[in-house]
């Protein structure tokens, strides 16, 4: 895959953070099991952007940490449950102040709101199918996302796939194109995907704080650079990569030949995708989404 050089002058496919805050009184540590009957808690922005670094390393890449800390899912949320739509867009939900659909990239940080507030409304069954979408994208996401079971070998995580949308920790839906703020389509370089989550301070959980969990969220863009249906072979990369982000890789490798590098390397966990999931699974997390 080429690229032009201006790619890392707009937002590339990032795992948006947010460290957000906690409800006051809970007597244990509680993980999320609905998304229910809450306020929407102020967050403050952290972690995403890609930053463009000099050269690619081998082994484990630094940025897949959150400003030197590890995020990852713990046992008490395993097995993590994962709703990927039939093609559900969710651009139709729009910012009244912007006059933009919601899911516009500056706003990122407020996807696993958005996504909440469809749950607890009841819309998530009601929701269109994204232009551009056809059957097959459905089948090489799913393909893409269980690159990472290999892993479940190893007893680093789990994760199943659920038809409950209500139950999920993980949701994945579609785009035709990403937007920015201003609604202005973002056609120029092949950014696949975003995914956009909160975290918390895992010592706090542990102390017996309860955080307001919110969903992460995924969107994948059905299409291409030329407006034509994304091929299944750029799809099954682009879910994996994604859910690499999801399941606790911050930034980008800068390894071009790994899958989570900006470039999607060869379409497939590369060794040192596999060598740093690991080392973050084998650490001591300091967030939890």
């Amino acid at each position: 895959m080429h690229l032009r050089s201006a790619f890392f002058l707009l937002p590339a496919i990032i795992a948006a953070l947010l460290v957000a805050t906690w409800i006051p009184q809970a007597s244990q540590a509680q993980f999320r099991n609905s998304y229910g009957g809450r306020q929407l808690p102020p967050a403050r922005p952290g972690g995403g952007g890609a930053r463009q670094a000099a050269a690619g390393q081998a082994g484990v890449y630094p940025q897949a940490l959150f400003n030197g800390k590890v995020v990852r899912w713990v046992a008490d949320q395993m097995p993590l449950k994962v709703f990927v739509s039939r093609g559900s867009s969710i651009d139709g939900f729009m910012d009244e102040e912007l006059g933009v659909p919601r899911t516009n990239v500056d706003g990122k940080q407020r996807w696993p709101h958005l996504v909440a507030e469809i749950i607890e409304n009841g819309q998530i069954n009601n929701l269109p199918v994204s232009e551009g979408f056809v059957e097959p994208h459905y089948e090489a996401a799913l393909q893409g996302i269980n690159y990472w079971k290999a892993f479940e070998r190893e007893g680093l995580f789990q994760f199943v796939l659920t038809n409950d949308p209500s139950e999920a920790d993980i949701y994945v839906f579609w785009t035709h194109h990403f937007v920015n703020k201003l609604g202005l389509g973002l056609f120029a370089n092949d950014i696949r995907g975003y995914t956009s989550k909160e975290i918390f301070d895992y010592r706090l959980v542990m102390q017996g704080k309860q955080p307001l969990f919110q969903p992460v969220v995924i969107l994948l863009r059905t299409t291409n650079q030329q407006g034509n249906p994304m091929s299944n072979e750029k799809m099954r990369a682009s879910a994996g990569h994604e859910f690499g982000h999801a399941l606790g890789i911050d930034q980008h490798s800068t390894n071009p030949y790994d899958l989570m590098s900006v470039y999607y390397g060869r379409g497939v966990i590369s060794n040192n995708d596999a060598a740093t999931i690991r080392y973050i699974y084998k650490h001591q997390p300091d967030y939890i989404p």
